[in-house]
């Protein structure tokens, strides 16, 4: 990232401690939408939905069917969040590219702009959800969740509301049927150009899941905090527990509205400059009929800070060098009507190295008695592990040393899983590529985060604990 470094407000008193910053409304206002998040257009009776975000009062981000092209008025990504007792992915809430708000439905408006759709909201609520009705050949009515209504596109409208969305009926006709149309945001769309470098020397890397949504452990220090808080704390824990400054770090369970905080922080702790991208979690819709096979997947929000400000989507984030040229956000494959999982790769094209992050699924674990893993019989955690292999085989056919791993969620006892990876990489664990698959416990007395890079080179593995999370930081150090 090249731009200034932020001059901190506040020293941190401790590392220990979550240091609340004062609230800082150009990070907010910078903090980008999803960098590799899937991105949509609506199409309804041939024409593209487009937020009016140049109208002024209380018109201003209506949304209107009126586009025969498709630019950032016309892009939204889907978003779910949690509705007690229902869980995620049975209502989606729609954030415009533009202005980076979510569509609200005008309730409480009256007259012919009842209802109207609106990218205004700062937070998703009741007025920000919408279910997802199929109508066939890949059709949807949306139905808002604030008064049960479909929306319509008004097309007997003239001048300024003409092809206004509103909530306003009760049955579902053309004007309510909308196709969904990619628009892609995984990033770049091809393959990075072949690497004319060939890796060479020491490679410092590090991951560390953060721990920074709503997890209720007490070592989770940054749950419900915003964005330049978890940034600050984030940036002092790698600066004040590595004895190397890394040349890439992953994160894992950090909200996206830090993504921006946590690039400055790390300029300004360890210096240079970063570039911080970030890939959502998500759910498949399911649509009113009960069914998630819809294709639109939603990116998972993170709950709302304790300051009641929106915290973005939840995910995971990749820290490199600012002259990375090339990117790209995966959603790896994973159980059906659970968080579908990401990675995230990114170039750097000066040192012929390729870094991959992930997050894969829960494991078998009880709350209550029940069981809460997304994945008890590892069967998609093999798969999301032959799946990343697949994804690092390629980047590294163009040349591009890779080195790959993050919350792998598997211990010892399941490392089995993982098997693809270690039958072709070597894991900071082992001082030998025949070595067990061994390690410092990262997440209580268990290793279920991993580190990996090419066979036969050095390697030296430490894992530190900033205090923040309830993972430690797992750290490499390999020579090639």
């Amino acid at each position: 990232m090249r731009r200034l470094c932020l001059l901190l407000a506040t020293v941190l008193a401790a590392l220990t401690g979550v240091v609340a910053l004062p609230a800082t409304s150009a990070l907010a206002a910078s903090a980008p939408p999803s960098s590799t998040g899937q991105r949509w257009a609506l199409k309804v009776n041939g024409v593209y939905v487009s937020a009016e975000v140049n109208d002024s009062g209380d018109q201003n981000g209506k949304l209107r069917a009126r586009s025969t092209t498709v630019g950032s008025w016309e892009t939204f990504s889907l978003h779910t969040d949690n509705i007690s007792g229902v869980g995620y992915g049975t209502t989606v809430s729609l954030r415009n590219e533009e202005n980076g708000l979510y569509v609200t439905s005008e309730v409480d408006t009256s007259g012919a702009q009842s209802g109207m759709l609106r990218a205004r909201g700062t937070n998703s609520g009741s007025w920000e959800r919408f279910y997802v009705v199929p109508q066939g050949g890949g059709q949807f009515a949306l139905k808002s969740a604030a008064n049960g209504l479909y929306v319509t596109a008004e097309f007997n409208y003239t001048g300024g509301d003409q092809g206004l969305l509103r909530a306003r009926s009760s049955s579902v006709g053309s004007w309510e049927r909308f196709t969904f149309v990619p628009v892609d945001g995984a990033g770049d769309t091809g393959m990075p150009p072949q690497s004319s470098v060939t890796a060479s020397g020491r490679h410092d890397i590090a991951s560390w899941n953060v721990c920074a949504n709503n997890n209720p452990s007490a070592a989770c220090k940054l749950q419900y905090v915003d964005g330049d808080t978890v940034g600050a704390n984030v940036a002092s824990g790698v600066n004040g527990y590595l004895n190397h400054r890394p040349e890439a770090i992953f994160f894992q369970e950090i909200c996206e509205k830090a993504v921006k905080p946590l690039e400055l922080e790390l300029e300004s702790r360890l210096g240079g400059g970063w570039d911080v991208r970030f890939a959502p979690t998500y759910y498949k819709v399911v649509a009113t009929d009960g069914t998630s096979d819809t294709g639109l997947l939603a990116q998972k929000t993170c709950a709302d800070s304790t300051s009641h400000k929106d915290r973005g989507s939840f995910g995971i984030a990749l820290a490199v060098k600012d002259t990375n040229t090339w990117y790209r956000g995966y959603t790896l494959p994973s159980p059906d009507k659970k968080e579908q999982r990401p990675a995230l790769c990114a170039t750097v094209p000066e040192t012929g190295t390729v870094y991959c992050n992930a997050h894969f699924s829960s494991g078998s674990y009880f709350v209550d008695g029940n069981q809460a893993g997304d994945d008890p019989d590892g069967i998609s955690r093999r798969k999301q592990s032959d799946a990343l292999k697949g994804i690092v085989d390629k980047l590294q056919e163009r040349g591009y040393t890779p080195f790959l791993g993050g919350d792998l969620n598997t211990t010892h006892a399941s490392v089995d899983v993982l098997s693809s990876l270690y039958a072709s990489h070597q894991e900071c664990g082992q001082p030998t590529p025949g070595s067990p698959h061994d390690g410092a416990p990262t997440d209580g007395n268990n290793k279920i985060d991993y580190l990996f890079g090419p066979t036969g080179a050095t390697y030296a593995c430490e894992v530190v604990d900033p205090s923040l999370s309830d993972h430690r930081m797992i750290h490499a150090t390999i020579t090639l």
